[in-house]
């Protein structure tokens, strides 16, 4: 495999670390991963909410919040609809836990056994019959088009909160919450658990006096000759507008102005009113009267260490310039603290999300969100907070797993308990675990936990079952493909396994790979793509074939009627000329340090800590170190198939695992040679204890092969 550690510019290197009080390696690594652009760092530099992107940029916002409001004044039936991963799971349990906490009635369902994917007309059908008003589907809803509209004929309206890549048609839907649907909110990499959770810290909002309100901040200050006077215009304590306008003394009119559209019928608030009103008359003549609500009482109290200071003082002590190509003036500042005394004056509000963010990190990672943006702050509070206050089913089910009481990283979510979670979807009970995480009675949670881990060993027998009987025709397909996609029609393979399998052959084969079962009367199947394939835009060639299909660019799903099965067949034939895949490149592992041995020490972890919570788009740190010593080796596993080692470099022993590669042994390398090791730093954990470890990426001989009594490694 070929090793590349892409260049950098020192001296950009060098500026990252004086400005953002950082050592040479870790800007470094900064740098090597495009972290650069004063407006991302604060996701790799913070642990702050305050960095989020605001609900209320969701263009749809308003009209969920105020038909839920809606809702619950009228006492309505409202039923939640979800899907059967770890993110529909965990987007239905929250969604349900917000309902009920403003004491609506709702009601909830997921797909189960040979259900379908998304909303069904019978689950329509059958709500109407109960009397029911609204439906809010979460993970799913945005390609509903039949069965929303289906709902509006039956006095039914429909709220979708979803992620998923959306139709060129939209549901007639009365809110549709999905960062993928307009251009208002600015990242589109959240999964739909974390859409939820921005619709619960809405309606948190929503409850205070701030909603609804049309609000202005100002700032008047001198400038030269003329008053400058600097305007913020906020809708539900969200920037939608702002101004700067010099006012000349003895010239300047409101009325003439464009200040005033910022002034009349709205709340204005200001720091030191004495000061602005004077600032003002000075500019519009001593007869203008505007009240102002004063923040400085306000920031006295919650910011004692502020109290004395002025806007310009602040902004000369504060971190917002960090963040900022432009300077940042005294009305970014006043924006800072009205936004602090809102979430001090309103606690619920940060609560509402800061109480749900383990699922929000457990449905992030599961769902291969990229980490970068806002997702590294959901993430990384969310496990900060798994670690110490996890929901109480979750923490049952970590308890059953035997992962209470450990560091819970990333890596654990992803490898350990996110499959666990998964496998009560794919083997038809998703509802198991919507109970457990929301179930309050301790024998509850540990019956419903004990049964999901079950299903879950059930569900890697099932896997390796399927996937033992689709290898022999494999090459088959594969050809049929023209080497360019996979695709397979498995009658006996349980419907649960389709996308691991899909997943499997895709990661091996290097190519998309497509797995279909059989379910009653339809054919039900997975696609997982490679090297540039859009899932969604390969199955919307087949749109008029498919009952139901929708997912990501990577990771889509499908199903159709078994009599059209020779339909899809044909359609692929035709369809199959015209795929082109990326080439296939050279393997390339890509390396963020060289360390040198002065670096090859337990402070490490230190600096790979720094860089979590990694995932989709931000991978584990992968470091070089040349001409460690291979002072054990020992062949292990069941198939006797992976290597456990221990390597010596820098002055320290490195126990040290390399999955896979017992057959280089010998061939490539053997004990007491010196080695160039590409690895990655994590924890093993053994009988209650925690040990530093290397996963080795790649190993080989150092091209200056030393004996065991040859110099350190340097």
């Amino acid at each position: 495999m070929k090793w590349t550690k892409s260049p950098v510019d020192t001296e950009r290197v060098k500026s990252i670390a004086r400005r953002y009080d950082l050592d040479l390696l870790a800007a470094a690594i900064l740098v090597r991963r495009s972290a650069t652009e004063p407006a991302t760092l604060p996701y790799w530099l913070e642990s702050d909410l305050r960095y989020l992107h605001d609900p209320f940029l969701f263009e749809d916002m308003p009209e969920l919040v105020d038909r839920v409001m809606l809702a619950r004044d009228e006492e309505e039936r409202v039923l939640v609809f979800g899907d059967r991963d770890v993110d529909g799971i965990t987007s239905t349990a929250v969604m349900v836990d917000t309902l009920q906490s403003f004491g609506i009635n709702v009601q909830w369902q997921v797909p189960e056994g040979d259900d379908s994917y998304g909303l069904t007309l019978e689950a329509v059908e059958e709500f109407a019959r109960n009397d029911g008003s609204l439906i809010i589907t979460v993970d799913c809803g945005v390609t509903s088009i039949a069965e929303i509209e289906r709902a509006l004929e039956l006095g039914i309206d429909t709220i979708v909160v979803d992620h998923h890549n959306p139709p060129g048609e939209l549901p007639p839907a009365v809110a549709i919450i999905d960062p993928k649907v307009g251009d208002t909110y600015p990242f589109d990499g959240l999964c739909a658990c974390a859409v939820v959770a921005k619709v619960r810290q809405a309606l948190a909002l929503a409850q205070t006096e701030v909603y609804g309100q049309s609000a202005t901040l100002l700032n008047a200050r001198p400038l030269n000759d003329a008053i400058m006077v600097d305007v913020i215009a906020l809708e539900n304590g969200l920037e939608v507008d702002r101004l700067s306008e010099a006012l000349v003394p003895g010239v300047a009119r409101l009325s003439t102005s464009r200040l005033e559209p910022f002034l009349l019928g709205r709340t204005l608030a200001c720091y030191d009113e004495p000061l602005q009103r004077r600032l003002l008359q000075q500019a519009l003549g001593p007869g203008v009267d505007i009240y102002m609500v004063d923040l400085a009482d306000s920031v006295r109290e919650l910011f004692p260490a502020l109290g004395e200071k002025s806007l310009l003082e602040m902004r000369e002590g504060s971190r917002l310039a960090r963040y900022t190509t432009q300077p940042a003036e005294e009305i970014d500042v006043l924006l800072a603290l009205y936004q602090a005394i809102l979430h001090g004056r309103f606690p619920a509000i940060r609560g509402a999300l800061d109480s749900v963010l383990d699922l929000v990190a457990l449905a992030t990672l599961a769902d291969m969100m990229p980490i970068v943006n806002e997702n590294r702050t959901l993430v990384k509070l969310g496990l900060e907070r798994l670690n110490v206050e996890p929901q109480p089913g979750l923490a049952m089910l970590l308890r059953v797993l035997k992962l209470n009481g450990r560091k819970i990283t990333s890596r654990d979510v992803s490898w350990l308990i996110s499959p666990v979670i998964n496998a009560s979807g794919r083997m038809g009970t998703p509802s198991q675990a919507v109970k457990l995480l929301l179930s309050r009675e301790k024998e509850e949670q540990e019956r419903l936990a004990q049964g999901i881990e079950k299903q879950n060993r059930e569900r890697r027998r099932v896997g390796e079952e399927g996937w033992r009987s689709i290898l022999p025709r494999v090459e088959e397909s594969l050809q049929r493909g023209d080497g360019k996609i996979i695709v397979l029609h498995e009658p006996e393979i349980h419907r649960g396994v389709t996308g691991i399998l899909a997943g499997r052959l895709s990661r091996r084969y290097n190519v998309p790979a497509t797995v279909l079962t059989s379910v009653g009367e339809h054919a039900v199947g997975s696609i997982r793509s490679a090297r540039g394939f859009v899932a969604t835009e390969f199955l919307q060639k087949f749109s008029d074939i498919l009952d139901k299909w929708g997912g990501h660019d990577e990771a889509a799903g499908f199903n159709l009627l078994s009599l059209r099965l020779e339909d899809f067949w044909e359609r692929m034939k035709a369809v199959l000329p015209d795929l082109v895949l990326e080439e296939e490149q050279e393997a390339e592992i890509l390396v963020d340090a060289e360390l040198p041995a002065r670096y090859l020490n337990p402070r490490l972890e230190e600096l790979v800590a720094r860089f979590e919570p990694y995932g989709q788009a931000n991978p584990e740190l992968r470091f070089l170190a040349r001409k460690m010593v291979l002072e054990e080796l020992q062949i292990i596993g069941k198939e006797q198939n992976h290597l456990k080692m221990l390597l010596a470099g820098g002055g320290y022993k490195w126990p040290a695992l390399y999955w896979g590669a017992a057959e280089r042994v010998a061939r490539d390398f053997q004990r007491t040679d010196r080695v160039d090791v590409v690895f990655e730093v994590t924890w093993n954990h053994y009988n209650g204890n925690a040990t530093l470890q290397l996963l080795v990426v790649d190993m080989a001989r150092s091209p200056e092969q030393l004996s065991m009594g040859g110099p350190e490694p340097s």
